[in-house]
């Protein structure tokens, strides 16, 4: 089989899932600025009928979008800055909107993310506007307030699914997934 088929066949392949997840966007690559600007004004233009179902969408994509943004260990240099890399999927099922975001951290960063998200995911909603407070007062302080994770656990009102998986030594594949009902 010649290198052209077999590219053609996985292409073929990745569709033929795309299509049977039901995946409206997906991205690989850096997450610098103009590549969010238009992957947000594509998501801003497509938004329903629903205004807070859309603002809940758009502000998940940007928290996801921009931990990676400023967090992934593999970092692409444009226009003379940096920007982390990774991934991003959106996939449509009948009643949620899954968002599952990804990068590769560092051994140091994946304790760290396993112990927020462990506590982010044992706190009611009371409890998770006390630590966002908590972390802006910390954040004000020290210019970064660090509140990601938990706005996006607010807004889809879901637990994180958080996985990680080895990838080199002292790095992961840092994969995130949140669900927000369309409901």
């Amino acid at each position: 089989m010649s290198d052209s088929i077999f590219k053609h066949s996985q292409a073929l392949d990745i569709f033929n899932i795309m299509f049977e997840y039901n995946i409206i966007a997906s991205y690989a690559g850096p997450f610098d600025y103009d590549v969010l600007t238009l992957l947000a004004e594509n998501i801003e233009k497509t938004l329903w009928q629903n205004k807070s179902l859309g603002r809940k969408f758009f502000r998940i994509f940007i928290e996801l979008s921009q931990n990676i943004a400023l967090y992934s260990s593999e970092k692409t240099t444009i226009k003379g800055k940096n920007f982390g890399s990774g991934t991003m999927i959106i996939m449509d099922s009948s009643d949620d909107f899954i968002f599952t975001a990804g990068n590769l951290v560092s051994e140091q960063q994946k304790k760290q993310l396993e112990e927020r998200c462990d506590l982010i995911n044992s706190l009611d909603r009371l409890g998770l506007r006390e630590l966002k407070r908590k972390y802006r007062k910390r954040g004000n302080e020290s210019g970064s307030g660090n509140i990601g994770l938990i706005q996006i656990a607010l807004l889809s009102k879901n637990a994180l699914d958080v996985r990680f998986y080895p990838v080199e030594d002292d790095f992961y594949f840092f994969l995130i997934s949140v669900k927000i009902q369309k409901g």
